[in-house]
């Protein structure tokens, strides 16, 4: 099994694409592309979020709770996924502004039935150290707060890497965002259809540092006007079905 575990802090812009594109040409003469990519570091991520039946991951960020967990299924690639296809389930936490997440990496179909049923995976699937941990977690997580699927969020994105000077540093920038509430699995049904849940014309740009930002890029930032933006591509896709969100709203 292959493990993330790691604390970072995040920052999300929205912005044009066309305010993004001389910033996107200036990059590479301080990033690496992401080798996982393509030539220009770029792939499609599809998530599936697991939620409770009345969306406490979702209320959670809008309320601006400074700890908070979300639970999902993420498939890299334009994968025709199948049962067998592995994945990686993950738990995405936030701490005030530190961001950590941890995930493991299994079967497709094992995936659901642990995020979804709490059924631990297959004994032949072996895990150890953090990944125990890990799995540990999901399955407390699903028995606490029955948790289901609730929104399947895809985008293409493109991801540039620090080098040794700037050890840690990750920017991306993510377009043709679109997600769906409907028809919630990732196994390949011929019918489900995603929506934009962002306009086309416009990317969330994050940048993901360890410990702070490089002074050539805080120059950047500045120099093309970008303002923070506290944007959840879950909650964006989630409120193309506002109505609902509204008559199962809880205090907590």
């Amino acid at each position: 099994m292959r493990i993330k575990y790691f604390n970072r802090y995040e920052l999300k812009y929205l912005v044009s694409l066309r305010e993004v594109e001389d910033f996107v040409k200036i990059l590479p003469q301080y990033l690496e592309r992401d080798p996982q990519g393509d030539e220009y570091g770029r792939y499609t991520i599809t998530s599936l979020y697991y939620d409770t039946d009345d969306y406490r991951a979702y209320w959670d960020k809008i309320e601006g709770h400074k700890y908070r967990r979300k639970v999902r299924i993420r498939i890299y690639g334009n994968t025709l996924v199948k049962p067998e296809t592995l994945c990686f389930v993950e738990i995405k936490q936030r701490l005030n502004k530190t961001l950590q997440k941890k995930r493991i990496y299994i079967p497709y179909s094992a995936a659901e039935e642990l995020c979804g049923e709490g059924i631990e995976p297959d004994g032949h699937l072996e895990f150890s150290g953090f990944d125990k941990d890990t799995l540990n977690e999901l399955l407390y997580l699903q028995a606490t707060l029955q948790l289901q699927p609730a929104c399947v969020v895809s985008y293409d994105r493109m991801a540039f890497e620090g080098s040794e000077y700037d050890a840690g540093l990750r920017i991306t920038l993510d377009t043709n965002l679109k997600g769906r509430i409907h028809d919630l699995t990732l196994l390949s049904t011929g019918y489900a259809q995603n929506h934009y849940f962002i306009p086309p014309t416009w990317c969330v740009l994050e940048i993901k540092v360890n410990y702070r930002i490089p002074y050539w890029l805080t120059q950047m930032i500045a120099k093309h006007g970008f303002s923070l933006r506290r944007i959840s591509k879950y909650c964006a896709a989630l409120e193309q079905s506002k109505t609902l969100l509204q008559t199962q709203r809880i205090t907590y």
